[in-house]
This record gives structure tokens, C-alpha cells and sequence, in this order.
């Protein structure tokens, strides 16, 4: 049998080390790690998308190891955007201002202007890709994108309510392939006053994924807490949310996924993690080199695997916008 083709994004949120929202002094030693990372992503041909924040851009010597990456055409540079430290800083700082959708649309869309106007003239080119902080997207921040001229966003997390996180979005439905995404959040036929979603990649070890969704939920409701069962389903294997992301999901599970997600006719995949955890305890995800090291190998295996498992090509997310735009 011929082996499928599949696409893959990788997206890494390159941002400051201060993990959390605050507005204190940032710093951005991780980026000097980074070429670690695009060391590996280059024997596999991997052109990551590096979504940069206003903080990392305001550092002449990150900007000088990124520049220097996208200068050798092996990444694309987009936005990433911390509300609680990107100018104009007239809200007050809160958990649920860092989500950026809860703040009002003319403050948005500054921000927004900034980070942009920032990352034009750091870099040279305007950035065509974004994601919020905290994945924070909401409809008037899809407004305020499509004003910017920003082609693709990935901001969705499928599956994923982050409502108890500073009142952040919900993504009940389980939606892995780009789409069109109009300002008042909801998915549409075409491109005209939308921008191009390429969620994060989520799904379940068992297919369908959409039946899956519908049984995950009940399994946390409050009169069934005391069982435990997504915890026992998930150690069991019976039933395990997961996350193309290095940091959420081991290999083996990353592996599961991607496997269920080409047999059954899937051809994106869009793997994403934050440049912080490069650095061992800028994150929660990485605390020593021992983790470090594991991290890496997690993903040199899943590279490992999708490369004998499909015809597998590199995009970064503007190139996913404009094979859609050619659509």
C-alpha cells in the first residue's frame, strides 16, 4: 500500500522565561537553547513556526539567534501575545486579564498593533501567524486579527474548556483540520472576513474522536467525581485524552494518536510546545537536564515514527494559509 501524505506544523510559543502572567522584569535567557532544538528539527527537515512575544522581540541578541534561523529559510517567525506584559498596559493585571478575548476590543487590537509593529521591525517582515497567551482567543480578538492582516491563527484547543482559568475559552467540539473562522467564533464556509484556524492537535487513543468527546464529559461530572474515572480510564488506556505536545503526552501516546489520526484519513498534525521548556525550570514541564533529555528523545521518536509511517512534509502555518487561500 502507498503510504499517506501528511503535513506536519510544529509550534513553539517563544516567549520570556517568567512563567505565569505578571509584568516584572522579563527575562529570555531560553532562547539561547533553541538551537538545540532546530538542530533536531533539521535533520528531519522540520521548519517550525516560532510564534515570538513582545518580550522576546524587545532582546537584541534573541532577535539576533532567531533572525539568524529564519535568515537560512528554516523557520517562520510569527506572534505571540501575553497581554500582561505587551504594551498598552492600562488593565489592571489579574488572571482574568491574562486572557486576552476578556479584554475589550480597542485594547486588543493595540496590543496587537504593537506586538506586530514590534516583531516589523525586529525582524523585517510582517508576521502573518499568531497565538495568544494561554490560548486566550476570543471573537473580537479574531476581529482584531483579520484588521491587522494576520492570515492564519492557532489559538483553538479542541476538546479543551479553559473556563476555570481566568474565564478563558471553550472548545467543546473536536475539530483537527484547518478551518475558516469568522469574528463571532464560530466556523465558516469561506475566507472573506475570517482567518484560517489550525487548531492544536488533541484528540483520544480510540476513534471516533467526536463519539470520544461526547463520553469524556460525562465522566467529569460532579455526581461521578468521587469515582475518579477519567483517571482510571486514562491509566488504563480505556479511554486518553491526547496531546500532540511533548509536554502533556509521553511519546507512546503522541505515537497512538498520530497513528489513529492517518489511519482514518487525517492529513494535518500540528505538534506544539513552549520554547521555556528548552531551559529546565522556566517551566513546569522540564526541571532538569534528565527531563530535558527525555523531552528530546519524546519527540525524535514521533518525528521517528511519522517519517516511516507517511510522506511527511513540513508547513508552517502561513504556509497552511496559503495552500488553503489556494483552495
Amino acid at each position: 500500500m502507498a503510504r499517506p501524505d501528511l503535513n506536519l506544523i510544529v509550534t513553539v510559543d517563544v516567549e520570556e522565561d517568567n512563567w505565569g502572567y505578571e509584568c516584572s522584569k522579563a527575562t529570555v535567557e531560553n532562547i539561547k537553547m533553541i538551537l538545540r532544538m532546530q538542530n533536531l528539527l533539521d535533520r528531519y527537515s522540520i521548519k517550525p513556526t516560532y510564534l515570538v512575544s513582545y518580550q522576546v522581540a524587545s532582546c537584541d541578541w534573541a532577535v539576533a539567534i532567531l533572525a539568524k534561523i529564519r535568515s537560512e529559510n528554516k523557520c517562520e517567525i510569527g506572534t505571540h501575545l501575553h497581554p500582561w506584559n505587551t504594551p498598552p498596559l492600562v488593565e489592571d493585571i489579574n488572571e482574568r486579564n491574562s486572557m486576552l478575548k476578556n479584554l475589550p476590543y480597542e485594547l486588543q487590537e493595540s496590543k496587537l498593533r504593537t506586538v506586530t509593529g514590534k516583531l516589523i521591525d525586529v525582524f523585517g517582515e510582517r508576521p502573518r501567524s499568531f497565538r495568544a497567551g494561554r490560548w486566550g482567543l476570543g471573537p473580537e480578538t479574531v476581529k482584531a486579527l483579520v484588521a491587522c492582516d494576520y492570515l492564519v491563527d492557532s489559538s483553538v484547543t479542541p476538546t479543551i474548556s479553559w473556563k476555570l482559568d481566568g474565564d478563558g475559552p471553550e472548545y467543546p467540539e473536536v475539530q483537527m483540520a484547518p478551518y475558516w473562522l469568522s469574528s463571532d467564533g464560530h466556523e465558516c464556509p469561506n475566507m472573506d472576513g475570517a482567518i484560517l484556524e489550525v487548531p492544536a492537535t488533541i484528540g483520544f487513543n480510540r476513534w471516533p474522536f467526536g463519539l470520544c468527546q461526547k463520553v469524556y464529559p460525562l465522566l467529569q461530572k460532579d455526581w461521578l467525581r468521587f469515582l475518579k474515572l477519567p483517571g482510571i480510564m486514562h491509566r488504563t488506556g480505556l479511554l486518553r485524552k491526547i496531546w500532540l505536545s511533548p509536554e502533556v503526552s509521553p511519546a507512546d501516546d503522541m505515537i497512538t494518536l498520530s497513528r489513529i489520526m492517518i489511519q482514518n484519513g487525517m492529513h494535518f498534525l500540528n505538534l506544539n510546545f513552549h520554547s521555556t521548556t528548552l531551559l529546565p525550570g522556566c517551566s513546569p514541564f522540564v526541571e532538569n537536564t534528565e527531563d530535558l533529555d527525555l523531552f528530546y528523545l519524546s519527540i525524535e521518536k514521533l518525528l521517528g515514527y511519522l517519517t516511516s509511517a507517511a510522506n511527511l512534509r513540513s508547513l508552517t502555518l502561513s504556509g497552511v494559509g496559503e495552500l488553503y487561500h489556494k483552495k
